[in-house]
């Protein structure tokens, strides 16, 4: 005959009370560490959590014996001694295994083994049998709170009428089991006993006992069965997926966290060398690069009333290394690569892809914070989690496509094409140059230079906006590749953008905010003039186009159909473009972007 081992451990229990801690701990983590200050909501939150692992971890508790927060045990264990189910009450558990016993004035009396009053093995097999079917049927304990030192369940709840309903039921479903669960319980024991038959602490897991019973049930298994422990043993095979010959439907669905795996799919590096081609890119929108040509070449033909001094030292310098400097050809040629421009080499594989996931990403921030805002005031003030995806979406399209085109060549190129701007920045800023024209910064002498040689001027300030917000945008996304590449959790985080707390010398350039990048956004599409009806419809989620993690030889071809069908013009620069057709969306030029959606 086998008896129930009265220090059996019951190991699922162990982790749920893990996990209960870990959760308390992260909750009182995150509250503690926000950049505002919190609501009432969030403070009583606060308290209530500090308080549950004051009990918790109280090394002294009041009643001798450790407290747990776990909202399934607790829950359980108030109920059963409301209608008084278990003799002696159920008081704790501690590291799996149950602790019975009563509080009186002297503490806690008749303990596991103390005072020779040991429970019964009914007490712990209803009590390991209500737990593992309230786990198995997915039962859902109201929150746990403290009172009088000890945790108790929240009996103000809406959760706790349906959960005692489910408790009800699952005693109801242990009683009818009668001996047959005690024996089960005790051949499990010996069937988990890491030490043999006779050992000490045996394993057990509640969910796994409640599943057995109720196969044996199915198969109409008595209690007097001859071969109980091999009909045991084969449900216990069946539960736990042992030998393979399960049914399909039986099977357990336990895939691996792909999101642990590494992935290279995007490459921060590749994806932070765009912000130096979107600046080369609106500079030569300005014609930057032509009109430091322009001073160069009058400065070299005497025309420039220019002498010895610190400009003609840069003037000189820029023209005595134009051999060694990257072309006007060549920089296009990048730029058609990297961003799409229209103007690059023909024979050159461009970006068709990135104005189009570009502004879909732009359009997806400016539309989940305004949607927040309309939130916090007409609904609720936590976003939806849905519009976060949408967002996450719309950025991984995009990154993943600047690491794509960020290979080869564009580091290096992007890394010149920075000293270079650097380098004019220097140049046009000169007192002298800006004497000659009687300018009092660099963008007058540029708009001069532009309107007298070079047949007209941009906007500078529209042209240099864009420039910046593009490189807060390309850096948050190289910033942010980890946040970027999960699957679940918050992408942009609000307290950030309605609260900003930013340092006098924080560069927005190179660490942005959140903040920071939905400023840049906004900045964007109100200087490219794209209305609130295209806002709307650019964030809207699409399919993904066909993008491989890294650069793919294209067979010859291939590569001759594509180079049949020519430039498209669908860049970040200006261009003619091609007509789209009805039903695929719309086709706008607004000067430094043209949308073209076409089917992917």
């Amino acid at each position: 005959m086998f008896h129930v081992n009265n220090q059996v451990r019951f190991l699922d229990l162990v982790d749920l009370e893990t996990r209960a801690r870990d959760g308390l701990v992260d909750i009182v983590n995150r509250l503690e560490s926000l950049k505002r200050p919190p609501v009432a909501a969030e403070r009583e939150q606060l308290a209530l959590c500090k308080a549950i692992l004051a009990v918790v971890y109280d090394t002294q508790p009041s009643g001798g014996v450790a407290e747990v927060c776990d909202p399934l045990f607790v829950a359980t264990r108030e109920l059963l001694a409301s209608k008084s189910l278990v003799n002696p009450p159920l008081l704790s558990e501690i590291n799996g295994q149950l602790v019975f016993g009563t509080l009186d004035a002297g503490g806690v009396n008749g303990v596991n083994g103390a005072n020779g009053a040991d429970p019964e093995p009914a007490s712990i097999t209803l009590v390991a049998l209500v737990l593992g079917i309230l786990a198995v049927d997915g039962a859902t304990p109201p929150p746990v709170k403290v009172d009088g030192g000890r945790t108790v369940p929240d009996d103000d709840n809406v959760l706790m009428n349906a959960f005692t309903r489910q408790f009800f039921a699952a005693v109801g479903e242990a009683n009818s089991y009668g001996a047959l669960a005690q024996r089960t319980l005790a051949l499990l024991c010996i069937e988990g006993d890491p030490d043999g038959r006779g050992g000490e602490q045996p394993g057990v897991v509640t969910t796994e006992f409640a599943r057995v019973m109720r196969g044996l049930q199915a198969r109409k298994i008595q209690a007097d069965e001859p071969q109980l422990r091999r009909r045991i043993n084969e449900e216990l095979n069946t539960v736990q997926n042992i030998g393979g010959e399960d049914a399909i439907a039986d099977l357990g669905i336990d895939l691996p966290n792909l999101e642990d795996l590494e992935d290279a799919n995007i490459v921060a590096d590749n994806v932070r060398v765009m912000g130096p081609m979107i600046v080369a890119a609106m500079f030569d929108e300005l014609k930057v690069f032509q009109v430091v040509d322009r001073i160069v070449e009058q400065f070299q033909h005497g025309t420039l009333p220019i002498g010895p001094g610190n400009a003609g030292k840069l003037l000189y310098r820029y023209w005595r290394e134009t051999p060694n400097r990257i072309s006007e050809q060549e920089r296009k040629n990048f730029a058609a690569i990297t961003l799409g421009v229209p103007g690059g080499d023909p024979n050159t594989a461009g970006n068709r892809e990135f104005n189009d996931l570009w502004i879909r990403f732009v359009s997806s921030v400016s539309s989940f914070v305004r949607q927040t805002e309309v939130d916090s005031l007409l609904r609720a003030s936590v976003p939806n989690p849905i519009n976060h995806q949408q967002v996450r979406k719309a950025a991984r399209d995009l990154a993943g496509n600047l690491s794509l085109h960020g290979y080869g060549m564009a580091h290096y190129a992007a890394r010149e094409i920075q000293s270079q701007v650097k380098f004019m920045i220097d140049l046009l800023q000169d007192p002298e140059i800006r004497g000659c024209y009687g300018a009092k910064d660099m963008w007058q002498v540029i708009d001069q230079v532009a309107t007298y040689d070079l047949g007209g001027a941009r906007t500078s300030s529209r042209y240099r906006t864009l420039a910046t917000c593009g490189t807060i945008i390309t850096a948050w996304l190289a910033n942010n590749v980890d946040r970027v590449n999960k699957a679940t959790g918050p992408l942009l985080s609000i307290d950030q953008i309605a609260n900003p707390d930013v340092s006098s010398n924080h560069k927005s350039t190179v660490d942005p905010t959140d903040y920071d990048l939905v400023n840049a956004c906004e900045l964007w599409l109100a200087d490219t003039a794209t209305t609130d009806t295209q806002i709307e419809q650019f964030s809207q989620p699409r399919e993904a186009p066909q993008m491989t993690s890294k650069p793919v030889p294209i067979p010859a071809m291939a590569r001759e159909m594509l180079d049949g069908v020519g430039d498209i013009g669908a860049g970040i620069g200006l261009g003619a473009g091609v007509p789209v057709k009805a039903g695929y969306g719309v086709g706008t030029h607004n000067g430094a972007s043209f949308y073209s959606n076409r089917p992917h």
